[in-house]
This record gives structure tokens, sequence and C-alpha cells, in this order.
């Protein structure tokens, strides 16, 4: 990234953090903000979890959602949107806004935010500030800024792998600084492993099948996901079962097989198209442009 170019984001991020700041003064009548000790749990909405972390997650501080299969990030991404959506629900001093960071390694299979999605976790695009460093080193300066915003509710550092630039001193550092402003700052690892952090707890999210829509027959139900806590500084591990409930802006425990419309029509082997059947190896784009058409007539 160029040295106006950086200056550019600074001075928006910046002014984001003045707007936030002024918010949150105004909300506490001049009390004094970002005392992390001070800052009461923020549950889940799931009552086994909150219990098992003694009420919720500790604000700030660093927590980590992975997801060790790249076909997981919708789902991490989703929890870590329901963790920033509960922070600003809550009463937490008049905090607004959430900083999303991502190192551009994320952008090939990982994607971006999707402002309409945004609402199922009722959280306004313009209360989101995405930020897009040209590299890594600017992603990490970027999240620590914005971990040290004391009217900022949440930060999410969306980075790919384990890059051993980001090593524990650094998730310490990160740690450090939202724990002194109070923040609830969130590393969200896109196709990562485990590995020592500062964070005081870590979260592997894998994708569940959804079942069906409540009004609508044929449509995708509620996100749900399999979610372990692999790491915990202040008690016990577990694993859960969970589904993100748009009506009350909470997770809770789900099913474990979800249940779908009985009279869905289920495609058959009859209705294949007639590129599957002939002798000798298919063109594979042939079937493709078949099955599309096929597809395309059924509905």
């Amino acid at each position: 990234m160029s040295l106006s170019r950086l200056q550019t984001a600074t001075d928006i991020l910046k002014a984001r953090t003045r707007a936030y700041e002024a918010q949150a003064y105004q909300a506490h009548r001049g009390m004094a903000l970002g005392d992390g000790g001070e800052t009461s749990p923020l549950p889940l909405g799931a009552s086994a979890v909150d219990r098992h972390l003694e009420g919720g997650l500790a604000c700030g501080g660093l927590h980590e959602v992975r997801s060790p299969l790249a076909r997981d990030i919708g789902a991490a991404t989703g929890f870590a949107l329901g963790l920033a959506a509960r922070a600003m629900q809550g009463d937490r001093s008049g905090r607004r806004g959430v900083v999303w960071v991502t190192d551009p390694a994320t952008r090939v299979d990982g994607g971006g935010l999707f402002p309409a999605g945004l609402a199922q976790y009722g959280l306004d695009p313009s209360s989101v500030t995405m930020v897009e460093p040209g590299d890594l080193q600017g992603a990490m300066w970027t999240a620590d800024e914005a971990a040290g915003c004391n009217g900022l509710a949440a930060l999410v550092f969306q980075i790919k792998g384990n890059p051993a630039r980001f090593d524990i001193t650094a998730t310490r550092r990160l740690m450090l600084r939202a724990r002194q402003s109070g923040v609830l700052a969130l590393i969200l690892r896109q196709s990562g492993e485990e590995e020592a952090s500062a964070a005081a707890t870590r979260w592997r999210v894998k994708t569940e099948i959804s079942g069906a829509d409540d009004n609508y027959q044929r449509g995708v139900g509620t996100m749900r996901l399999s979610l372990t806590l692999e790491r915990n500084r202040a008690g016990r591990t577990g694993q859960w079962l969970l589904a993100w409930n748009p009506k009350v802006r909470s997770f809770e425990h789900a099913a474990p097989h979800p249940e779908f419309c009985a009279n869905t029509p289920a495609h058959s082997l009859d209705r294949l198209p007639a590129s599957a059947n002939r002798q000798g190896p298919p063109d594979k784009m042939g079937q493709v442009l078949d099955r599309r058409r096929d597809f395309g007539r059924a509905s």
C-alpha cells in the first residue's frame, strides 16, 4: 500500500474512532470508559454454553474463531458476526460500531461481507467499517489501532492460515490493547491450524446442514454450526450444536437432525441429463451445461 493511501485509511479510521468515542461519552455521561475488568460478560444466548463460560465471553479481551477448512469460513464468519451483533446489542456504555479488518490473502476463497446479509444479524451496514489493507503488515497495524478504540463495540481481524509474522507476540499486543479499551476483539482464522496465542478462548467452527425455512417450504432455514471450544483459559472446553435465531438475534441450541419439509420433491435418477447416459467418457463442460438446462426446466 502506498504512503498516501495508508494515510487516507488512517484518517478515515481516526475519524470513525472519534465519532464512536463521542457517542460512548455522551451515553455514559462523562463516566470513565475502557476498563476491561469492569465489563460484564457477553452471553451467546445458548444456556449450556453460557453456563460453561460462567456467564459468557469476557469482553475487553481477545478471542479466536477458526475454520480448519475453507468451506467452513461462511459458518465461522456467521459466528463472528453474531458475537459482534450481540456486543452492539448489549448494554455496554453506548459502544457502537464494528471494524472488520481483512488480510488480503483471505479474499481469494473467503469472499467478503454482503450488506443485505448483515441484516440477519441485526447489523446496519453503516455501522460496519471494512478495512482492506494491501498486505498483512498493514492489516496487523490497523487491527491494533482499532483494538484501542474506546467507543468501539467489536473488532474482527480476518486472516488466512498461520502466518509467521502474526505470532504470539502480535496476539498479545492485540489482547493488551483490547483489554485496555474494553473492545471485544476477535481473530477470524480462515483455513488455520491450532497454534499458541494470547486469546482467552479459541473456537473451531464447522458447517452443519440447515433445515427448512419456517416461511418457505423450499427455502433454506437458519444457519446451523458445530461449535467446539478448543481452549478456555478460564475453565473447561466443550462442543455444542448451535443455530442463529435472527428474530431474537441470539444463538440457541439446535437439534442433532434438522427438520425438512415432507413434500419437498427430491431429484430422482430419471431426471439426470441425457449426457450422463452416453457411452464413453462424457464431455464435462457438456454435462455442466446440460445440468443447468435441466434444472432450469425443473424450476
